[in-house]
Order: structure tokens, then sequence, then C-alpha cells
């Protein structure tokens, strides 16, 4: 283990790194004016006429060239020129740090700019280049500040340190008192936590949750103490990076890292990498377990984790159930040298880690099923029969580099140093470890292509959070040579600077595409919203009706609109995944509902109905929800009022003769 951070990592010549940092630099403006051209033909700017665009893709062009003319120029006359661009002894150490402050926050003032937003916001190389520019100026004060860093290291200290702030700049953004959801599906996650305290909230017993019960139940602690909305985003967000950043220490603390400088720093990669795809919060737990509790000395302990993991894994989510033992068999074959031992003894424990682990997971869910109050076990696994839509395993319009180029993209730099690692220790590796270890992590990859390739997937790299978890631990154990050779003591060997570089240039690319800026809105006007919704309440009340809410819901368990009596059944997400799988005896009960009118009131967000193309982003999502759940509503309701600003409209049933879309 190296006890000097800068050993960590062999820095390449001072000709090679330079000549780097000048292809970057002439390769992202180029990348960026392909994106502003783009998005000039999207919104119809005719580039021969707009002197601001051309203003900007001549600047982008310059800086191009110019970083081309000292590539050049350096070509010629060596390591001269670097010399004198490296001569940096005159300069004192408190402009270093004020060159690292205005590094540090320029790139999160500029992407949180409302222009910048509004215009490059959804510009992957323009975010980039600005990300860059702001990365070689920090590199200059850390270089400045600490003089004996090398500036390899000075670049790959400065760019974690900034992408760390990114990050948690990214998420207290989403802290806010808006009163309505943020996204699709956002306060469903404020809703279903309620379930676990239905009794105290709504003064009956509802069933729990189908959909992450675990994570649901974690999210519900707010409503002890009657939080308002903020707190319980603040909650989630608190969660999501406490949880991935326990498992860093649970990580480093099995490697050993002595130096502290190259344990801080790996540990803010470490957290980059897990909140990249992101790894669901309650996902990690499992991980925590293993982590702190495996040991290869003692079984009663390990045993006990991969219990405890296991149950936790199996009432979160179907495709996790083999993972807990499966981690436990890779800690396993890391830690514990095969030493000549006969094949069938040295696996048995780590099989019986994982079937049992596997089959203590489904049996956990099971007794969630029987506990939880749902009528129809089998809505649980919806999921299982969704179709799987293989055309999204290459870029199309709903994700844009397509799960199988973005996951290879993402894992190949980790992978060519595993390679690496694992041919300059053929004699550390008995054949059947090396075996084992790279069929786990293959497994978790396919399995995980194949859930993100179900409808409803998504349009990241979430459902592959199993894989790269799997994907860390092994590449920590390796680069920090923290495993158990078969003959001798495992020897640490320097990486190259070129594959540290690449290994943490991914988690930081997909991060400088967070936004940061705080919703704005105005209270005034939202607080006419919510009197308004309570108006048509009481109405609705006052005549006896029933109302359902099918998003929203949140305004009810929080106290924001006053006496509604919830109607538990077709809550939004629990709609879209009957509708994904195409589940008929759900489905034609709900229409069924509809056409009886059985609810006076419905609030939901404002149905358009139409259908979409193949070639439209989420058209299999889209089209599933509009002909199992928005015809049967628009069939039969009409549109009462409607408040787009927030995503919120009220139907009504249909007088006369009904009208379908």
């Amino acid at each position: 283990m190296p006890e000097n951070f800068m050993n960590f990592i062999t820095p390449p010549s001072r000709s090679n790194f330079w000549r780097v940092i000048l292809i970057v630099t002439a390769a992202l403006p180029l990348l960026s004016i392909w994106n502003l051209i783009d998005l000039a033909a999207k919104l119809n700017v005719n580039l021969s006429t707009q002197i601001s665009w051309q203003a900007g893709i001549a600047a982008l062009a310059m800086l191009t060239l110019l970083a081309l003319l000292g590539l050049g120029v350096s070509l010629k006359s060596g390591d001269q020129i670097w010399r004198r661009v490296e001569a940096l002894g005159f300069i004192q150490k408190k402009i270093g740090i004020v060159v690292i402050i205005v590094a540090l926050i320029g790139f999160p003032l500029v992407i949180a700019n409302s222009f910048f937003q509004q215009i490059l916001g959804g510009e992957a190389w323009v975010r980039m280049l600005v990300f860059w520019m702001f990365a070689l100026a920090g590199m200059w004060g850390v270089k400045i500040f600490r003089k004996e860093f090398d500036w390899s290291i000075a670049l790959i200290v400065f760019m974690l340190c900034q992408s760390v702030l990114l990050l948690l700049l990214a998420n207290i953004a989403s802290v806010t008192a808006y009163p309505f959801s943020m996204g699709w599906s956002e306060t469903s996650r404020y809703y279903y936590p309620s379930l676990f305290l239905s009794q105290e909230i709504y003064g009956e017993k509802f069933p729990l949750p189908i959909l992450h019960p675990t994570l649901h139940f974690l999210l519900a602690a707010p409503y002890l103490f009657d939080a308002p909305l903020w707190a319980h985003r603040f909650w989630q967000m608190f969660l999501r990076l406490a949880f991935a950043g326990l498992i860093v220490p649970a990580l480093l603390s099995r490697l050993s890292i002595r130096n502290r400088a190259l344990k801080i720093f790996t540990g803010i990669w470490m957290l980059l990498f897990l909140l990249m795809g992101p790894v669901y919060l309650h996902l990690t737990i499992p991980v925590l377990i293993l982590l702190w509790m495996f040991s290869p000395h003692s079984s009663t302990r390990t045993w006990v984790a991969v219990l405890l993991a296991s149950i936790w894994a199996g009432t979160s989510r179907v495709n996790w159930y083999v993972v807990p033992g499966m981690i436990a068999a890779v800690l396993y074959l890391l830690e514990v040298p095969f030493n000549g031992k006969n094949i069938f003894s040295y696996l048995l424990k780590p099989a019986l880690w994982f079937f049992v682990g596997t089959l203590t997971a489904f049996a956990s869910m099971q007794v969630y099923i029987a506990f939880s109050g749902i009528p129809n076990p089998e809505d649980f696994f919806t999921s299982l029969s969704s179709p799987l839509l293989w055309y999204r395993l290459l870029p199309n319009e709903s994700y844009a580099f397509g799960i199988l180029p973005a996951a290879l993209f993402v894992s190949l730099p980790m992978w060519i140093v595993l390679y690496a690692q694992f041919r300059s220790r053929r004699a550390d590796w008995h054949p059947v470890r090396i075996f084992f270890i790279v069929a786990a992590l293959l497994a978790l990859f396919v399995g995980g292509l194949i859930v993100s390739l179900k409808i409803g997937g998504g349009a990241d790299l979430h459902n592959l959070d199993a894989y790269f978890t799997m994907l860390l631990i092994v590449f920590s154990y390796l680069v920090f040579a923290r495993y158990a050779p078969e003959k001798r003591t495992a020897e640490f060997i320097p990486l190259p600077w070129g594959n540290v570089m690449s290994v943490i240039f991914i988690p930081i690319l997909f991060l400088t595409q967070a936004n940061i800026g705080f919703k704005q809105y105005d209270e005034s006007r939202t607080d006419t919203v919510l009197q308004s919704l309570q108006a048509h309440i009481d109405e609705v009340n006052a005549n006896g009706g029933e109302i359902l809410f099918i998003t929203q819901r949140h305004l009810i368990s929080m106290g924001m609109l006053q006496d509604v009596t919830l109607v538990p059944e077709y809550e939004r997400e629990e709609l879209m995944e009957m509708a994904m799988s195409n589940n008929e005896a759900f489905l034609a009960h709900f229409k069924q509902e509809m056409e009886s009118q059985r609810f006076d009131l419905i609030v939901v967000d404002p149905l358009t109905f139409k259908i979409l193309a193949r070639r439209r982003a989420f058209s299999e999502e889209n089209n599933a929800w509009v002909r199992g759940i928005m015809r049967p509503i628009l069939c039969n309701y009409r549109l009462e009022e409607s408040f787009p600003e927030d995503e919120v409209a009220l139907y009504v049933p249909q007088e006369g003769e009904r009208v379908c879309p």
C-alpha cells in the first residue's frame, strides 16, 4: 500500500501530460459547436442571420485553433516550452487559494444561471467544456498551493473536489417548499410512506406499498413529526447521500488504506461512482451490512450478515434477491485463497450463502405480502410479465446513449484496469477464483441489462446498480492489493495516470449533466390553486360524493387539503405498473369503475390523448398509459378545471351522451 498519495499514480511525462490537455481542450469546443448547430436546428434558428450565435461558434472555433496551435508548437519545441509554462515558484500560495475558490464556484454559478439553463442546459458537451475550463484553472490553483504535487495529480484532485461540490449543490437544490410534484412520480415517494402510519394519518388502516416497500419505510420518518413537504424532500436527499456515503467508509475499512489524502480522494471518487447510476438508497443497506459484517474467519458472523441483508433485499426488489449472497461469495473469493483445496470444499460456503440468501430473500417478500393487506399477491410481480424493449439496448429516443453502449462506456475503463491487474498477478490467483468473480460480474451485468430493457426501465443506468456496486468492490480490492494471494503477500502496483483519469472521468461526465437551481414559483399563485382544490373538495363532500386523487396524494397525507377521504386504489405509479404489464383483470376493473362514474371528482395531471410513434421518447410507456388508463377516464369524465403550471387537472363525470377521444 502506498505511503504517499503521489506514489499511487505513475505520472505521465511532462510533454505527454500537456499534449493530452491540449487535445481535450481542442476536442471539447468542436463537440460544443456540434451541440450548438444541432440546437439551432431544433430551435429553428437561422445561423446565417444570428450574429450572437455566429460569435459563439467563432469563439469556440478559435479556442480549438489555439489549442491545436499549442499542440503543434509543443511537438517542435519539446519540453522547453512546458518548463516555462510550469514556472510557478514566484506565485504566492494565497493566490492559489483564491484561484481554487473561484474555479470551484465557477461551474455551479454558470450552470445555475437561468439563461444557461434555458438555452444550453441540455447540451452535454457545452457543459463539459465549461467544467473543463474551470478544472484547468483549478489545477493551476492546486499546483500553486501545493507545489510538491505533480500537475497530473493536481488536476485529479481538483476535478474530484469540483465534482463533489456539484453533487452536493444539485441535491440541496431539490429541497423546496413548492407544494406540488416536481416530477412524474416525485411525490408518490412521499405518499407511499404514509401507508405505514395510515391509522394515525388517515384514521383507517390501508394496505402497504407494493413498489419498493423498504424505501418507503425509510422515508416515513418525517410523518412522525407532522413535517412539511420541504422536510420530506430534505429527508430523502439526506438519506440518498448518507447511505451511499456510508458504503465508502465500509469499503475503505476493508482496504486498509493508510495514507490520509489517498483515502479521502478515493472515498470521493467512490461516492461519485455510486451516485452516478444511481444506486437506490434502500438498496445500499444490504451492501453496508455485508461490508461491515462479512468475515472469512467467522462463519456465524457472515451467516448473520447474509441472512439480514437477504431479508432486506428480498423485501425491497425482485432483482436484488440474489445480490446479498453473491456479494458474500465474491468477498470470500477475494479474501480466501484456494491453497490447493478441493474445489467442492472451497466453493461450498459461498454456494450455500448464495442459495440460502436467495431463498431467504424470496421468503421475506412472501412474508411481507402476507402482512401487506394487498388482496392480489400477483400485483407484486407485474414487472416479470412486462415486455422487453430490445431496441433500447442501442441509442434511442428514450435514452440517447443506449443501455448497452452506456453500460460498456461506464465500466470499460475499470475492466481494462482489472484485466491488467489480473494479468500482472497471475501467480496470486487460482483460476477458479477468477472464473467465479468474473462470472458474478457478468451475471449482474446481463441481469441489469434485462431489467433496464423492461418497459418503464428508465432512461439511465440505475437498474445496473448491483453490477456497478460489485464492480466497485472487486476493482477496489485489486487496485489496492487487498485480496488474499495464493502464495505470497499482495504487492501494490501503481496505476498509470491515464488509467486513473479514465476511471474518474466517467462519473464526473455523468455528474456534469446535473442541474442546479431551486424551484422558482409564485407562492400566492400556488396558494390560490390549493384554495380552488379545497373548494371543489368541499362541494363534492357537501353532495356526499367520492374523490379520487390519482396524483398529488401528498396534499392529503401532509394535511395541505382538508376533509378528503383517501381512496387507496389507483395511485399513478400503481396504475402505470398495471398498464405496462397489461394486467387485464385490473384494467378491466378500472374501466368498469370509470364507466360507472364511481368518483365525483378525479385529481390527476392534465390528460392529453396522444398515441406516439415508436421513434418518440418513452412511446411504449405513453401508449400503455393512454390506452389502459387515460382512455377510460376521458370516455367518462370531462375536464372541469386545469392548472397547467402545476400539472394539476380536475375531471368530473360527463353528462348525457358520453364522448370518447
